[in-house]
C-alpha cells in the first residue's frame, strides 16, 4: 500500500458520507491506510451511513474485518438507544402537550424521519426539545414526573447562560434529554443570531414550510453551536437542501435578515456545494445571496477546513473555523 495522499481520503469520505452516493472505489479505498480510513469515518460521525458501503468496497480479510465489526457493533447499539430514546420522548411530548406548552421535539428523530430514506443512516444520542422560554420552567415537573433528573456541574455550569438543560433518567444514565430555550448557546452570538421557539415557528411559517425549518435547524447547528467540527453536521444540511422547494427557497429568502442568520445559511450552502457538488445548494446560494452576500466571510470555512477536523496538523481548520465565529460577532446582520 503506497502512502495515502489527502484527497484520496477525502474524496472517499465525500462518498461514505453522503447517503445517496454509490460506494468509493475499492482501490482508492485499499490507498488508505486501515486505521486511519476508520477514524477518520468515526471522528465525523458518518459511519451509519458509511457501513453499507464499507462492506462492498473493502475485502473481507484483516485487518478490515474487526475494524468493520467494530463499525456494526457501534451502530446495533446506536439503533437499539434509539428505540429507547423516541419512547421516552413521545412518552414526554404527550406531556408537553397535554399541559398546552409550547415546544417541539428538533434534530435528531425529526431528522432521521423527515430527512432520511433509511432510520439506520441516521442514529442520535439524546432528544432536543426547543422550547418557549415562557414554558422551560413548566416542562421541569413533567421531566421529573417521567423519571428524570436535571444534571447540573458542580462549578461553572451554565446551563442558564446557554439556554440548555441536561436531563439525565435516573434508571439509565444514557438517556438524555436536553431542554433547550435556544439553539444559539454562546450568549455572545445569541445577540447577533438567535433560533429559539419563535425564530422555529417563523421559519416555519407556522407549520407551512417544515423543510425550510428542517433547513435552518441544521445550518444553526452545524454553524452557531459546533463550528463545523465533523461532517455529518453537513451531511444534516444536505439532507435538508434535497428537500427545499423554490417556494421554501422564497420563504428564507424573506425570512433569514429577520432571524439574523443569512450568513450561516450561506456559509452551509457554500460547504455543500463544495462537498457534495449539490445543485440545489448551488441554486438556493444565488437566490439567497441578493441582498447581502457576505463573500469575504464565507471564505473562512472550506471543504478542507472540515475534512481537517480529524487530523488538524498545523491548527489550520481551527485557526479558520475560530475566525468564522469571530465574523459571525462582528458582521451586519441586516
Amino acid at each position: 500500500m503506497r502512502a495515502t495522499t489527502k484527497e484520496e481520503l477525502k474524496q472517499v469520505l465525500r462518498a461514505l458520507a453522503d447517503p445517496q452516493a454509490s460506494a468509493p472505489p475499492t482501490e482508492t479505498c485499499l490507498n488508505i491506510a486501515p486505521q486511519d480510513l476508520f477514524d477518520a469515518v468515526r471522528h465525523h460521525g458518518i459511519e451509519p451511513a458509511a457501513l453499507p458501503k464499507l462492506l462492498e468496497a473493502l475485502p473481507q480479510e484483516p485487518p478490515y474485518v474487526a475494524l468493520i465489526d467494530g463499525v456494526r457493533e457501534r451502530q446495533f447499539l446506536a439503533n437499539a438507544k434509539c428505540l429507547n430514546l423516541e419512547a421516552h420522548a413521545k412518552r414526554i411530548m404527550l406531556a408537553i402537550e397535554g399541559a398546552g406548552l409550547q415546544a417541539k421535539i428538533v434534530k435528531g428523530p425529526v431528522f432521521t424521519s423527515a430527512l432520511y430514506e433509511k432510520a439506520s443512516d441516521r442514529p442520535f444520542t439524546d432528544i432536543d426539545i426547543l422550547a418557549h422560554p415562557s414554558a422551560v420552567r413548566a416542562i421541569a415537573p413533567l421531566l421529573k414526573d417521567a423519571g428524570f433528573f436535571h444534571s447540573r456541574r458542580w462549578i461553572w455550569d451554565k446551563s442558564r447562560s446557554h439556554m440548555e438543560q441536561k436531563w439525565v433518567l435516573l434508571e439509565d444514565p444514557a438517556i438524555v434529554i436536553e431542554l433547550h430555550g435556544n439553539l444559539v448557546h454562546n450568549a455572545g452570538l445569541r445577540r447577533h443570531i438567535s433560533f429559539g421557539f419563535d425564530e422555529y415557528m417563523t421559519v416555519a411559517g407556522g407549520g407551512d414550510f417544515p423543510a425550510a425549518a428542517h433547513f435552518m435547524t441544521a445550518v444553526i447547528h452545524a454553524s452557531a453551536s459546533h463550528k463545523f467540527n465533523r461532517l455529518q453536521l453537513l451531511v444534516d444540511v444536505l439532507q435538508a437542501v434535497r428537500r427545499l422547494e423554490d417556494r421554501d427557497v422564497e420563504h428564507l429568502d424573506q425570512v433569514l435578515d429577520q432571524l439574523g442568520a443569512r450568513l450561516e445559511a450561506l456559509v452551509c450552502l457554500d460547504l455543500v456545494d463544495a462537498l457534495f457538488d449539490n445543485f440545489t445548494a448551488t441554486q438556493a446560494q444565488e437566490k439567497l445571496s441578493g441582498r447581502r452576500d457576505y463573500r469575504r466571510c464565507r471564505r473562512l470555512v472550506t471543504a478542507d477546513a472540515v475534512f481537517d477536523t480529524w487530523n488538524d496538523r498545523g491548527h489550520r481548520s481551527s485557526m479558520r473555523r475560530n475566525t468564522f465565529r469571530l465574523a459571525q460577532h462582528v458582521v451586519p446582520r441586516s
